[in-house]
C-alpha cells in the first residue's frame, strides 16, 4: 500500500530542490548580465586600433596613448584629479573638492568599448566627508572618437555647482612639451607651451602673465566678446593632437590654465606651489543645467595641429546643420558677389547713441560725395557703405528717413549711387535696444520675469524682450526696404550672441530678415545664424587677457571661411591703432585669414582715411576677391617668432606674410620683409609687397 505521508514528504523535497535549482539558475544569469565590479587594484583597459585607454581603479582617472605616434597623454599631473567637483555646504560656504579623493571609487567595465566609474562620499577639504554625494561618469571608445560623459549626480544635502571633468588631461608641460593650447575665441588663438624669440617688452608682459591670475580663466560659449565662437578645444605637441568637441545639447565653460603652475591655489595658503607650469583646457559643467547631455567627445590626431583640428571640427558643423556655403547663397541672391573684395565703410553719425548728434552727424548729400570720391577719386570698386544714422527716432524704432538730413528723396539719391558703382548699401538697424536717453524710451519692451521684475536693465544693448523683435522689424524695415531699393540689410547686436535660453525669438527674427533674400549682415555673429547671414562684422579680435600669452590663429575661418564673409569690428577697425596691431598688421592678417577690410569712421575724419582705403584696395581687396568663396585649406607659422606665416586656400592661392619688424626667410629660402607680403594667385602670378613706415 502506498504511503501518502511519505510521497507528500518525496514531492515537497523534490519541490524544494526544484526551487533552489531555479534561484540558483536565475542568481547565475544574473551574474553573467550584470557589469563585472572591478574590485581589485588592476587597471581597467579599453583599447582599439589607434587608441588604448588604461582607467585607474583607486582614483577614477584615465591614460589614453595614441599609438600611430605614441604619444601618452597622463591624467592631471598636479593632484591626480579624476575631476574638481565646485561643491557648497549648508552655510553656502563654496570649495573645490578633488574627486579621486573620494570614500568610494568604483570602476566597472560594461562592455568592450564603456567603462562606467562612481565617485562616492568626496572628501571636503577639511577632510570631513560630503555625505550622499555622488558623481556617475562613463567612458566610451569608438573607432573614431572617446566619448567621456557625466552621467548622473547626486547632491544630497549638499549644493553642487560645477564639475570640471576631466580635469588637466591632455596637458602641456611648460618648456618640455613643444605645442600648444588651441582656443577657438573668436576668429582664434594658439598659445605655445614653451619659450621662444619676440620682442623684449612683450616677452616681459607674456612671461609674467604666466606667473600670475590672468593666464587662468573660464570662457563661456557663445558670448559677445569674450566666449568661444565654437564649441571645440584642444592641446597639440610635436608628435600629436588632441581635440575635444561638446556635445550639441551642452553649454559648459572652458577653463584654461595656460604656463601656470596653479600658485593662485596655495596664495590663500600663504605657501609657494609645489606643481609644474603647465597648459591645459578643462570642460566645466554647469550642475544646475539639467537637459543636456553632458559629452566632451576626443579626437586624437597624429602630427596634428590647430589646422587639423579645426578641420575636425569643420565635418562636424556640416553634419550639425550650421554651414552653408557662400556659393548657395549667392545662388540665391547674385548680390553676395558684391561682397568679393569689398572694404566694409562704416559712416558712423553718432546714431544709434544719439539722432542728429553735433559734430558728427552727416547730411545726405556728405554720404553721397563720400560714395563719389570712394569710386571716382580712390578707385574702389567694390565697397560696402553702413550708413549709421539716418533716422529721426532711436532705436529700435528705425524709421521715417531724417527729413533735416535730405529725407527719402536725398537718401535714395546716396543708394542709386552704390547701385550705379556696384556697391552694397544698408542703414543701421538694431531691434534688441532701447536706450535711456531716447524720449520715448519703453521699458514695456524688456523681458520680465514671472514676478514682473525687468529683466537685462544692466544691458544698454540687450535689453528687449526677443520674442518682441521681430515685430518691431516689421515695423518699419519692409518701408525703407520699398523707398529706397534696398539689396542689402545689416541688423546689429541681436545676433551677437547665441543666449542658453530658448532662442525661437532670435530665429524668428533671423528667418523673417533671411527672407527678404537682401545680402545680410550682422554684429559679431556665431554659428548658429551662419545659415541666415552672409556676413560678419566682428569675428576677429580676442579676449584681452589671452592675448598677452597668445597668438593670433584663424581657427573660425578655417571652419567656415567659405560660408560666411568675415570683416572687421567697428570697435576695432583696422583704421585705428589697438593692441590687436595697426593698420599694417590687420591688412596683412586680413589676406592672411581671407578678411575684408573695415574701415570705420566719422565724416569729418573721411579725409584722413583716404589713404589706408586706396592700399586696403590695392592689397586686400584682389585677395579677397579671388578666395572669396573658397575654403581656408591651412595655416603656417614658418618662424621660430611666429611672424612668419602662410595660409592657403582651396583655390591653390597662397599668402604669405610678415608682421613683424625684420625681414624673415622661409624654410624654402624665399625672403620676405619687414611687414611684407607675398601673394602666389591661382593664375601663377606672384604679387609682392611692403609696408612701411616713414616720414
Amino acid at each position: 500500500m502506498i504511503n501518502k505521508n511519505k510521497i507528500q514528504k518525496i514531492t515537497s523535497f523534490t519541490l524544494v530542490i526544484f526551487c533552489l535549482m531555479l534561484v540558483q539558475s536565475w542568481t547565475t544569469i544574473q551574474t553573467e548580465i550584470k557589469p563585472k565590479q572591478n574590485t581589485s587594484s588592476e587597471p581597467v583597459v579599453l583599447e582599439n586600433n589607434s587608441i588604448k585607454v588604461i582607467v585607474d581603479t583607486k582614483s577614477g582617472t584615465f591614460q589614453v596613448t595614441e599609438k600611430k605616434s605614441g604619444q601618452i597623454w597622463n591624467p592631471d599631473p598636479w593632484e591626480n584629479a579624476a575631476g574638481i567637483l565646485t561643491i557648497k555646504d549648508s552655510k553656502g560656504k563654496s570649495q573645490d573638492v578633488n574627486i579621486s579623493n573620494s570614500e568610494s571609487i568604483v570602476v566597472n567595465k560594461k562592455d568592450e568599448t564603456t567603462v562606467s566609474i562612481s565617485f562616492n562620499n568626496p572628501k571636503l577639504n577639511n577632510n570631513t566627508i560630503a555625505s550622499g554625494v555622488s558623481i556617475k561618469t562613463e567612458i566610451r571608445l569608438t573607432p573614431t572618437k572617446l566619448d567621456v560623459e557625466v552621467i548622473s549626480y547626486e547632491a544630497c544635502n549638499n549644493k553642487l555647482v560645477e564639475l570640471r571633468y576631466p580635469a588637466r588631461a591632455f596637458s602641456l608641460e611648460t618648456d618640455v612639451d613643444k605645442g600648444a593650447a588651441v582656443i577657438p575665441q573668436k576668429q582664434g588663438v594658439i598659445c605655445p607651451s614653451y619659450i621662444f624669440p619676440m620682442n623684449g617688452g612683450r616677452f616681459c608682459m607674456w612671461d609674467d602673465a604666466t606667473y600670475y591670475g590672468r593666464s587662468k580663466g573660464k570662457l563661456p560659449l557663445f558670448n559677445n566678446n569674450i566666449g568661444l565662437s565654437m564649441p571645440w578645444w584642444g592641446t597639440y605637441n610635436e608628435k600629436s593632437a588632441v581635440i575635444g568637441i561638446i556635445d550639441e545639447s551642452a553649454r559648459p565653460s572652458m577653463f584654461f590654465n595656460i604656463n601656470n603652475n596653479g600658485q593662485y591655489l596655495f596664495t590663500p595658503k600663504g605657501i609657494m606651489s609645489p606643481n609644474k607650469r603647465i597648459e591645459f583646457l578643462d570642460p566645466v559643467w554647469n550642475l544646475n543645467r539639467k537637459n543636456e547631455k553632458k559629452i566632451i567627445s576626443y579626437q586624437f590626431i597624429p602630427n596634428g595641429t590647430h589646422v587639423e583640428m579645426a578641420k575636425v571640427y569643420r565635418k562636424e558643423a556640416i553634419k550639425r546643420g550650421y554651414f552653408v556655403s557662400l556659393k548657395d547663397k549667392a545662388k540665391r541672391d547674385p548680390d553676395v558677389k558684391k561682397l568679393q573684395g569689398a572694404i566694409y565703410m562704416g559712416l558712423y553719425g553718432g546714431y544709434p547713441h544719439y539722432v542728429e548728434m553735433p559734430g558728427m552727424a552727416f547730411n545726405f548729400k556728405d554720404l553721397s560725395n563720400i560714395i563719389n570720391t570712394t569710386h571716382n577719386d580712390l578707385g574702389v570698386d567694390n565697397a560696402f557703405f553702413h550708413a549709421w544714422g539716418v533716422f529721426s527716432n532711436f532705436v529700435p524704432n528705425c524709421w521715417p528717413i531724417n527729413e533735416n538730413l535730405g529725407g527719402v528723396a536725398g537718401l535714395k539719391e546716396a543708394v542709386d549711387l552704390t547701385k550705379k558703382y556696384g556697391y552694397l548699401y544698408s542703414s543701421y538697424h538694431a531691434y534688441s535696444a532701447t536706450l535711456e536717453n531716447d524720449p520715448e524710451f519703453n521699458t514695456g519692451l524688456f523681458a520680465k520675469r514671472k514676478d514682473g521684475k525687468l529683466i537685462n536693465t544692466n544691458s544698454r544693448w540687450a535689453n528687449i524682450d526677443q520674442n518682441k523683435q521681430l515685430g518691431l522689424a516689421k515695423k518699419s524695415l519692409h518701408k525703407e526696404i520699398a523707398a529706397l531699393g534696398l539689396e542689402a540689410d545689416i541688423t546689429d547686436i541681436s545676433f551677437a550672441t547665441y543666449p542658453d535660453e530658448d532662442n525661437t525669438g532670435l530665429f524668428n527674427l533671423a528667418k523673417y530678415i533671411d527672407s527678404l533674400n537682401l545680402v545680410n549682415g550682422t554684429e559679431h555673429g556665431q554659428q548658429q545664424w551662419i545659415p541666415y547671414f552672409d556676413m560678419f562684422e566682428g569675428m576677429t579680435y580676442k579676449n584681452s587677457n589671452l592675448w598677452e600669452f597668445s597668438h593670433p590663429a584663424p581657427l573660425f575661418n578655417l571652419v567656415y571661411h567659405d560660408a560666411i564673409a568675415v570683416f572687421g569690428k567697428i570697435q576695432d577697425p583696422d583704421n585705428q591703432m589697438s593692441k590687436y596691431g595697426d593698420f599694417k598688421v590687420k591688412s596683412l592678417r586680413n589676406i592672411l585669414y581671407g578678411i575684408g577690410t573695415t574701415i570705420f569712421f566719422s565724416p569729418y575724419e573721411f579725409d584722413g582715411m583716404k589713404d589706408m582705403i586706396k592700399m586696403a584696395n590695392e592689397v586686400v581687396s584682389p585677395v579677397n576677391k579671388e578666395t572669396f568663396f573658397e575654403e581656408l585649406i591651412s595655416h603656417e607659422y614658418l618662424s621660430a617668432d611666429f611672424n612668419l606665416q602662410k595660409t592657403t586656400f582651396s583655390s591653390n592661392t597662397e599668402v604669405m606674410v610678415n608682421i613683424g619688424p625684420v625681414k624673415q626667410t622661409t624654410p624654402n629660402g624665399i625672403t620676405i620683409p619687414a611687414f611684407g607680403y607675398q601673394v602666389k594667385f591661382k593664375n601663377g602670378k606672384i604679387k609682392k609687397g611692403q609696408f612701411k613706415t616713414s616720414i
